[in-house]
Formats: structure tokens, C-alpha cells, sequence
């Protein structure tokens, strides 16, 4: 989720326009069916962000903190930090800035200021 939360405040930083309501549900639309990089940000901002958690509350979600290696360890100091949760936010927020500019930048090319 806090990958997803900086892709989105990246997305209200950088889109100065509405969004066209028929093309978001138009998969031909200037939205497209598919958003490749916003994917691999959601994807690379997950794997590193729960490498970087501990779930003490979940047995089953023992697997994650696997990067945690590099700064202690899951018993170490950090380990109950939830870094994971602000380096996911950072990746998301960073990542949408670096890569998604352009891309929403030609999606508002032909759009009115408003639907309304």
C-alpha cells in the first residue's frame, strides 16, 4: 500500500488536468489497458519494502524482512523500524516523479481543463 500511496500523491503533484472519465474505462483510451512502469515501480517498491519489515503478529508472514541481513538482521535494532514502509513510499513517490511525467504529460495534451 505505500508503494501505491507515493505513485498517487506523485500523480496529484504532476497532473495538472481532470481525467478524461470515457477513456479511463476505455481500454484503447489515452490511458491504455496496461501501465508498464507504473507496474514495475509497484513491483519493485513491494519486494523491497517487505524485505525491509518484520510481522511479529502474522506466523505466516515470517519470510519477509529477508534484507534486513544488511542492517542487522531480524533481531537487530532496525528490524521493528518498518522501513520497509517508507522505502516503499520513496520508491513509489520517486519513481512515479522520475518516470511518469512524460507519459502523463501526454495524456493531458489534448484535454480540456474540465469535464464539468
Amino acid at each position: 500500500m505505500a508503494v501505491w500511496a507515493g505513485m498517487f500523491v506523485a500523480d496529484v503533484i504532476i497532473r495538472k488536468k481532470d481525467y478524461s472519465t470515457a477513456d479511463l474505462y476505455d481500454p484503447k483510451g489515452r490511458y491504455g489497458a496496461w501501465n508498464g512502469k507504473s507496474f514495475a515501480i509497484l513491483v519493485v517498491g513491494t519486494v523491497l519494502g517487505w524485505g525491509l519489515v518484520v510481522n511479529t503478529a502474522a506466523s505466516w508472514l515470517n519470510w519477509q524482512g529477508y534484507l534486513l541481513f544488511l542492517i542487522g538482521g531480524k533481531e537487530g535494532s532496525w528490524a521493528a523500524a518498518n522501513l520497509g514502509v517508507i522505502v516503499a513510499l520513496i520508491i513509489g513517490l520517486a519513481g512515479s516523479l522520475m518516470f511518469q511525467r512524460g507519459d502523463i504529460a501526454k495524456q493531458e495534451a489534448d484535454l480540456p481543463v474540465s469535464e464539468a
